[in-house]
This record gives structure tokens, C-alpha cells and sequence, in this order.
């Protein structure tokens, strides 16, 4: 059931529920939808257990309509020209999110909602929306930092991650900001032993340019078809997760690709995106790229 007309397509949706993060995502999700002149779709969903609780179905669902319209109210205020729709289900809040981002542009969510556990830093909803969205999806978490330049970092791990660039070019682009895309290589060697310096499997200097020049054919194209955002790239050693969350202090939002694999037991969300998620300072943008099958 809905509390507004449908549209054809969603616009900005944003996951609701009433918590200290759904708040910080749906301020973050209203302020997105009016930069790119598309809808804010709210949505918010009752579990059933909820509903089947002492025989107040109907109250249930009546609060939350309620809960649902005063945070519609809210977005329409701080953003005047801003088309509001809103949307209250029945069942999971993650099905229901994922059913209607078939239809969005993009999903907001926040890091944790009220059916998370203290200990967690990303809720159950959040990640299994990052794993299975398929179109990209914006996790605000509890604080971010401010920052004096605005700026989108963007991972970059080879050329299938071009998609992921182009979502920060543009949302660069809407902020008036830079764009920083981070590509992290690691020094190929022979093997590892406690206490033994294996030797290295190439010249430092060569595996480097290599990666500048894999850099270059990625972003250069970019660069040609948008003069209008600055594009300053770093390309570092080490372990990828730890560049992107240490970048990520200085950033407005942190844009990585989730690849998804075929197969009977694909891997949804790397490593590397599982930790950003969990430890970025800014909010995270996941970006799906499919990955062709065998």
C-alpha cells in the first residue's frame, strides 16, 4: 500500500523509519533529489511481526503514515520546488527497497536504522541493499566531517570501474567540487617469509608507470568530455581499503564499484567496499558494475 500516487520512475528513494540515521539520510537524499530537479520518494516499511502484535494493526499503521508525512513535510520545506512522494509497505524493509530500486535513480540509506544493534556499524538493511541494489546507492552514516574544498573520491581498481567515475563526475559536478580518483597497486613479489626480503617480480619504476598509464586511459576520455570538473588523481601502494578511508576524512562522499559476479554462490560486495562501508568518514556511494560470467 501506498500513501502517494506511484511514479514511473522513483526518482531519489530514500529508506525511512524514523531513526537518528534515517533523518541523516533523508536530509542527505532531499538535498541530492532537489540538486538533480528529480523526486524525493520516501518509503517506509512495516515489518508484519509488528503488525500481528496485541490486535493494533491499524494504529501501526496509522503512526507510521503519520511518521512518514511529517518527514515528507520536512523535506518539502527545506526544499520548496521539491516533489515529495511517499510510499508505506508491508515486510521487510530490505525487499522493499530493493523492489522499488528498479525504479529509481538512486536509493539513500542510512548506516544503521532502528532494528540495528549497538556494536554494528552497518546495519543488516544497509548492507544487503549495497550487495543487491541495482542502481546506486548512498550510505550516510552517524558523522561526517566537514571539509573546507568540496570534493568526490572515486576507487578505481582497472577499467571496468569507469562507470563509477562517471557517477562522481557528476555528482561533483552538481556540488561544484573536484573529483579524486584513487587507484592502489601493490608491489609484485617473489613470495613472503617472516624476517626474509623477497625479492621483486619487476622494476618499481615500470610497475608504476604502468599503473599511470592504466590510470590515464581511464580518466583522460573523462577529462575530455567534462573541462568543467577538475579531476586530480593519486596513485599510491598499499592496501586499497586503507587509502580510500583515509581519503575519505577530506571528502563529501566516497564512491566505490560493487562488481557483481555470476555463479551459484557470486561474491556481492569485496572486500574493500565492505570495509569503506563499515569506516569512511563521508558517506559511501556503491555503484553496481556487472561482471560478465564464464
Amino acid at each position: 500500500m501506498s500513501t502517494g500516487t506511484h511514479l514511473p520512475g522513483l526518482g531519489v528513494l530514500v529508506g525511512y523509519d524514523g531513526s537518528p540515521g534515517a533523518e541523516r539520510a533523508l536530509a542527505w537524499g532531499a538535498h541530492a533529489a532537489a540538486e538533480a530537479k528529480t523526486p524525493l520518494y520516501p518509503a517506509m516499511a512495516i515489518p508484519v511481526a509488528a503488525l500481528g502484535r496485541h490486535g493494533h494493526s491499524e494504529e501501526v499503521r496509522e503512526g507510521a503514515r503519520a511518521l512518514l508525512e511529517r518527514a515528507a513535510d520536512r523535506s518539502r520545506a527545506a526544499h520548496p520546488h521539491l516533489a515529495v512522494e511517499t510510499s508505506l509497505v508491508e515486510g521487510p524493509a530490505a525487499d522493499a527497497i530493493l523492489e522499488a530500486s528498479r525504479r529509481a535513480e538512486l536509493i539513500v540509506v542510512g548506516s544503521r536504522g532502528l532494528g540495528g544493534f549497538a556494536g554494528l556499524l552497518l546495519g543488516s538493511v544497509s548492507l544487503r541493499v549495497c550487495a543487491h541494489t541495482t542502481c546506486p546507492v548512498v550510505v550516510v552514516p552517524e558523522a561526517a566531517d566537514e571539509v573546507d574544498t568540496p570534493s568526490v573520491v572515486v576507487g578505481i581498481a582497472d577499467r571496468s570501474d569507469a562507470p563509477a567515475v562517471e557517477f562522481a563526475v557528476e555528482r561533483a559536478r552538481r556540488i561544484g567540487g573536484r573529483v579524486v580518483p584513487v587507484h592502489v597497486w601493490t608491489l609484485a613479489m617473489a613470495g613472503y617469509c617472516p624476517g626474509v626480503v623477497a625479492p621483486l617480480l619487476g622494476d618499481p619504476l615500470d610497475m608504476a608507470a604502468t599503473h599511470d598509464h592504466l590510470l590515464a586511459e581511464i580518466l583522460d576520455p573523462i577529462r575530455a568530455r567534462t573541462p568543467d570538473v577538475t579531476i586530480e588523481a593519486i596513485v599510491t601502494t598499499g592496501a586499497p581499503a586503507y587509502a580510500l578511508i583515509a581519503v575519505s576524512a577530506h571528502a563529501d562522499l566516497l564512491v566505490v564499484a560493487a562488481h557483481r559476479a555470476h555463479g551459484p554462490f557470486p561474491m556481492r560486495l569485496g572486500p574493500t567496499t565492505h570495509a569503506v562501508l563499515h569506516h569512511a568518514s563521508c558517506p559511501v556511494a556503491v555503484v553496481p558494475i556487472p561482471v560478465a560470467g564464464p
